[in-house]
């Protein structure tokens, strides 16, 4: 039995939020789906401890939801961007269904069928809000590096501490993953390269990082 409602949002993060926000101010009925237990699933469960945003908070910006702190020229450490949007669903009562996975999307006549782990449903529309970054991309020269190197894409890293007197690199880093060398800083006997040098980013204004 297909249950019959306006629009599906296939994932809770960010833009699947930001458009369950619109709906809802305009009294759209609507359903967001999650296959994770909790929204913001990349932001929750796939960086490492001491993640902070690279963008200074004012540009903090959800619908509705502006950043109104008084640190604007600061940058939202893993937990504060984590609660940011768990009080986003709870302040603006978002529908969204957490441990829902969405296994088809199905055109059927001018209407949608989508199945679900749950139940089913019958959309008159359906926003796919899954991100592009689902999974990490790996260099094909990783394959020819021996199984006794341990390899991490930066969405497996926590911090440190597993290497304690070992080597280390890392391979073109992007904007967030260029901070994670000073995660090693005090390591014992850690000896850190780069493949290639990064662009120029100002990630130390005023020392805030």
């Amino acid at each position: 039995m297909l249950h019959k409602i306006d629009t599906v949002i296939v994932g809770g993060g960010q833009a699947g939020l930001a458009i369950s926000y619109y709906l809802t101010q305009e009294g759209r009925e609507h359903v967001a789906l999650e296959r994770a237990p909790a929204v913001a699933n990349a932001w929750r469960n796939q960086r490492w401890d001491s993640f902070t945003l690279v963008t200074s908070n004012f540009q903090v910006r959800m619908p509705g939801a502006e950043y109104s702190g008084n640190d604007p020229y600061g940058f939202m450490s893993l937990a504060e961007v984590v609660e940011y949007f768990d009080n986003y669903v709870e302040r603006f009562r978002l529908p969204v269904l957490c441990g829902v996975e969405v296994f088809s999307v199905e055109k059927v006549g001018d209407r949608y069928a989508v199945r679900t782990s749950e139940k089913n449903y019958e959309a008159e529309n359906v926003v796919i809000a899954t991100g592009l970054y689902q999974s990490p991309k790996i260099p094909p020269c990783c394959a020819e590096i021996p199984p006794s190197v341990l390899q991490l894409h930066s969405m497996e890293y926590k911090n440190p501490q597993p290497f304690q007197r070992v080597q280390c690199s890392w391979w073109e880093p992007g904007s967030p993953e260029r901070r994670l060398p000073r995660n090693f800083i005090g390591v014992e006997g850690e000896s850190i390269s780069r493949s290639a040098a990064p662009d120029a980013c100002p990630d130390d204004i005023a020392a805030r990082t």
